[in-house]
């Protein structure tokens, strides 16, 4: 009788019977199907808090909008602004809006009686009006305009501990004394302000005046907080009147969007991530898929009895389709309750990079999100088993055919391409996913170009090593023997595993070496005598009386010639202004930006000529040398004619050459070197530049500040430390969700091994039967796992490295020198990781007596 086929319970029993059978043969081996619900919960977690968090933070900004930039509408520009831009803000005044402005740059400051001086980010305001929204925190507690006053100022707490200030304690800044009123704990415009070189120090303006550092020339930032009137002047209309006057040199933002840089930069961030986290639920779904496929093989003779029972094929396809289902709903509900645990872990790590509002409330929508590519992801992945149960026979009772049959890959494409359409249809579905994760069809397929790049590499690399063990000289230790032969095993699908593993140590590696390579690899280029010292804010004035200072001051080993800077900005390129050159708008932002010109007779040093010449006396005419970046940028070939404004002086040159500069040099770098003669009688600035020796640093930047309280000392050393600070925080963040990744990998090897764990039990008997004593087996079982550890370090470890030497050299344009000790602790952490993961998955192989499997057989 047809059991399958019988026409009662044709009606309705099919599906509930298929569903019943799915559940009976998933309890018995639940241990199984746990580890792949865990490996997808691990990339639905991942993904599911990475979304969550980055829709969390746009609602809360949203929220607190007008406080995020203390304003209805604020102008950020980097110098002071001309007069007919002032004309242009005070419009807005005469129509009823309300303005004050903010000033900051950077100082050096002391405290009284300390023995030295530190470089300060100072914000200049004034405290009766600042700020418009939100409130200024401070401690103790009080009213911020109270505290704040024309001879007192609040610091951060970071100024504290390094000046070994409090409150109270006289500082020093500029010309000016002033009293610390308070410690600063939170601005509520603070997130636009960026990363910043020094403890943050807020000044009243008037404070600001008394201090002098405010110069011609000076480097400082700008802004122009509005607030609205009520009715009379509406939001478009006030940004329609800015954008029009201001020309577009200067940064408009409204409380609809704080912080478009910073609102793009999260959102950029929050894709990569949640791209990594993609990639952890795809090791995952590569673990379902094989150990459905192990799975699936040791069910064989059961689905062979199916079909002759009278079972088709859709019938048995559907019963592990809803064992698959069971997996993906699970681990997927499972990683939504996992996304929200990441919500709250993963914004203190970002909070050492950027202020972030206090509450963020959990995001339904990225919960959907995430429960719905967990389960896409795990029915991508169940694809190429299920449909191989197409092919099992009937008559595979009687024969007892052995679990798999192998051969070559293109024999079997040959003979069947179901596989080739798996892939295809694995490749789109998750190029589609990644889309959707990445809000955006580009980063969809660049994210699964290169994945696929990766995987293939791993792959290849695997199946090779693989081969190579296969003929390696038989050892003479019994562990190592039975190890490498068990790597070969049916069902293992080292290779698989070796890939899973591969991808987490290979990316978590990569961001290591080009965390740790960049800015050692910068200093160790640069040249023994680099400036590390750099002197900013010298007037005319002080130009040579500083000069003179340092010609008595010991430890300098090179002090190199003063630079005079004049500030400009480009109008012309060719006659033609930013509208009719056809730029791209960020590259219009940088047109419009101002640009610090200078003039030399040599050819500055680190840098080299692409194009043109360089001039030699007589100079004919204005002539200007132009770095290859802005010449990329803007479009400059030799022969052009550029104009510049530089206050109400225009300022022309012909470009007489192209020069390329080294970046990994520490120095001005101006983009635009004009001949001498061009700008001489211009006001200007100086820029100093020193080598010190280290021990010298310090006390050379306090005698500087005793006599020349406005000229600004930068050390490149502790600039280095912050940057490489930054780097070591955005690593950290990385690392947190690439761990998803390594995890899945770690998972995945479990559930191999606990798929195989009956012929584990097996083989470990017969040894024992054979003689082998206990201690024999367990060492041959760590065999197998120190072999599979090292093999996958091994393969990712050597795969970051090429990934390292390729965005240090191309994209970076810094070199790569291997590093053995990074690769050769991966190797041997993965291994370690291997072995521990091998013992806890295979507990209890060894306990088993001879006898009760002798029995069973």
């Amino acid at each position: 009788m047809n059991w399958f086929r019988a026409p009662a319970p044709q009606m309705f029993l099919p599906m509930p019977f298929e569903i019943r059978l799915a559940w009976r043969e998933i309890r018995p081996a639940f241990k199984k199907f746990l580890f792949m619900i865990i490996a997808i919960a691990l990339g639905v977690g991942s993904v599911t808090g990475i979304k969550g968090f980055s829709v969390a933070l746009d609602r809360a900004m949203a929220r607190s909008a007008r406080d995020l930039i203390a304003a209805d509408i604020a102008v950020r520009m980097n110098s002071s602004p001309t007069d007919k831009e002032m004309q242009v803000l005070d419009s807005l005044v005469r129509r009823g809006a309300q303005v004050t402005r903010t000033t900051e740059t950077l100082s050096m400051a002391s405290v009284s009686g300390g023995q030295r001086t530190i470089l300060v980010t100072v914000k200049a305001v004034d405290p009766n009006l600042y700020p418009y929204y939100g409130k200024v925190e401070l401690e103790p507690d009080a009213v911020f305009c109270d505290a704040l006053t024309d001879d007192s100022v609040v610091a951060s707490r970071e100024f504290l501990i390094r000046s070994g200030a409090g409150v109270g304690s006289s500082v020093q800044i500029g010309f000016a004394r002033f009293r610390l009123a308070a410690v600063l704990k939170s601005e509520p415009d603070r997130i636009s302000s960026g990363v910043e070189l020094g403890p943050r120090v807020l000044i009243a303006r008037k404070g600001l005046e008394r201090s002098g550092l405010i110069q011609y020339g000076s480097r400082a930032t700008e802004s122009f907080l509005f607030r609205l009137p009520a009715r009379g002047l509406e939001l478009e209309t006030a940004r329609g009147i800015l954008k029009a006057g201001l020309q577009g040199r200067v940064r408009i933002s409204d409380y609809r969007d704080p912080n478009p840089a910073l609102s793009q930069g999260l959102e950029r961030m929050a894709n990569f991530l949640s791209l990594v986290g993609l990639l952890a639920l795809l090791v995952g779904g590569l673990g379902v898929g094989t150990t459905i496929h192990t799975y699936v093989q040791q069910k064989l003779d059961s689905i062979a009895i199916l079909k002759s029972l009278g079972g088709r094929s859709s019938q048995i396809i559907r019963i592990y389709l809803f064992q698959g289902l069971f997996i993906g709903v699970l681990g997927s509900a499972l990683g939504v309750a996992l996304g929200y645990v990441v919500q709250i872990v993963f914004p203190p790590l970002l909070r050492g990079l950027m202020d972030l509002p206090t509450q963020l409330e959990p995001a339904p929508g990225a919960a959907v999100q995430g429960l719905l590519i967990g389960i896409v992801t795990t029915l991508l992945f169940l694809l190429p088993p299920l449909l191989a149960i197409r092919k099992v026979r009937p008559a595979r009772v009687f024969l007892r055919e052995m679990p798999e049959t192998h051969y070559s890959t293109l024999r079997r494409l040959r003979h069947d391409r179901t596989p080739l359409i798996c892939a295809v249809i694995l490749l789109l579905g998750i190029g589609i996913l990644a889309s959707w994760v990445a809000d955006s069809w580009r980063r969809g397929a660049l994210f699964i170009a290169g994945l696929a790049v990766a995987i293939l590499a791993l792959a290849a690399g695997a199946k090779l090593l693989l081969r190579a063990l296969r003929h390696v000289p038989r050892p003479n230790s019994l562990a190592l023997r039975h190890g490498l032969k068990n790597l070969n095993r049916p069902g293992n699908h080292m290779a698989s595993v070796l890939v899973a593993l591969g991808i987490g140590v290979a990316f978590s590696l990569t961001v290591y070496l080009v965390q740790t390579s960049l800015l050692p690899q910068i200093i160790k280029n640069a040249p023994a005598d680099y400036p590390n010292v750099f002197l900013l804010g010298i007037t005319e004035l002080d130009r040579d009386a500083v000069w003179g200072f340092l010609r008595g001051q010991p430890g300098i080993e090179n002090a190199g010639k003063p630079i005079p800077m004049v500030p400009a900005r480009l109008q012309k390129i060719e006659g033609r202004n930013a509208d009719q050159l056809n730029l791209e708008p960020s590259d219009r932002r940088f047109f419009n930006g101002e640009f610090m010109l200078t003039w030399s007779s040599d050819l500055p040093p680190g840098t080299r000529l692409t194009a043109g010449r360089w001039w030699t006396p007589p100079y004919e005419g204005p002539l200007v040398s132009v770095g290859d970046f802005a010449a990329r940028r803007l479009k400059i070939g030799v022969g052009n004619s550029l104009e510049f404004l530089s206050g109400e002086k225009v300022i022309r040159g012909k470009v007489a050459s192209i020069r390329e500069t080294d970046f990994e040099r520490p120095g001005t770098n101006n983009q635009f070197v004009f001949s001498p003669g061009v700008l001489e009688g211009l006001p200007a600035s100086y820029v100093g530049s020193l080598r010190v020796a280290r021990p010298h640093v310090v006390p050379l930047q306090s005698a500087l500040f005793a006599r020349f309280p406005n000229v600004t000392s930068l050390d490149v050393g502790q600039i280095l430390g912050k940057v490489q600070e930054l780097l070591d925080k955005i690593a950290h963040v990385i690392r947190f969700v690439a761990f998803f990744a390594i995890l899945s990998g770690v998972i995945i090897l479990a559930s191999s091994i606990v798929a195989t764990r009956y012929q584990r039990t097996r083989e470990a008997v017969l040894l024992k039967t054979l003689g082998a004593t206990r201690s024999q087996v367990a060492r041959i079982q760590a065999a197998e796992f120190l072999i599979v550890g090292l093999a996958a370090g091994v393969i990712g470890c050597l795969l970051a490295s090429a990934a390292a030497d390729y965005l240090l050299g191309h994209l970076l344009d810094t070199k790569f020198s291997f590093q053995w000790i990074p690769v050769i602790v991966g190797t041997l952490c993965t291994a370690a990781l291997a072995i521990a993961t091998g013992w806890l998955a295979s507990r209890g192989v060894l306990n088993h007596k001879p006898l009760e499997i002798l029995r069973e057989n």
